[in-house]
């Protein structure tokens, strides 16, 4: 019953500050799951938000399903989940009036438009920590294979950021998605 304890607070706290959507939230999940409790380990962590990306929904709570599940099966997965969807279900039911009243005021705006930069940085700071701890200590850095992964995330960037501040480029992301699938699989092997 301990542990149960243990990971729905882990898995409250990052449900609570994760302001800015799932992906906001995976480096909260990562500080908890494998830097304050040690219960996995960078590579382990990786493994699993590979994972839940491959699976549709949102990925924190995939993440927190997949690693309650790895604690303590399924007990340890729905106390995981409660934890993470707890606190955003009672925002959201306290606070949806509030919000449909103040919307289009400017300082709501002025919010949302303040937390875009800090998100970019918390997504950028894990997929910095993943690539050190899977993709660069398996590359060698004189070969083809790592100038091909290291074009792809350029150009992925590139289309990325293209998208965000030219409202006129319109690239839907799965074409990113199938375009490095289809790069990285016929010249990685």
């Amino acid at each position: 019953m301990n542990q149960l304890v243990d990971i729905f607070w882990a898995f409250l706290k990052p449900g609570i500050f994760g302001f800015g959507g799932g992906q906001a939230t995976i480096p909260l999940i990562q500080e908890e799951v494998v830097e304050k409790s040690a219960w996995l380990t960078e590579e382990q962590f990786a493994d699993y938000l590979a994972m839940g990306n491959t699976l549709p929904g949102p990925i924190a709570t995939k993440m927190s399903v997949i690693i309650g599940y790895d604690l303590a099966g399924i007990p340890g997965a729905l106390a995981a989940l409660l934890g993470m969807v707890l606190p955003s279900t009672l925002a959201i039911i306290l606070l949806f009036n509030v919000f449909l009243e103040y919307k289009d005021t400017a300082f709501v705006k002025g919010m949302s438009a303040a937390a875009k930069p800090v998100v970019v940085v918390l997504i950028g700071g894990v997929a910095y920590s993943m690539a050190r701890s899977s993709v660069f200590k398996s590359m060698d850095f004189g070969s083809t294979n790592t100038y091909i992964i290291m074009g792809l995330f350029i150009v992925s960037l590139v289309l990325f950021l293209l998208g965000e501040y030219i409202p006129s480029f319109n690239l839907h992301p799965a074409a990113v998605v199938v375009g490095a699938l289809l790069i990285g699989g016929f010249f990685i092997r």
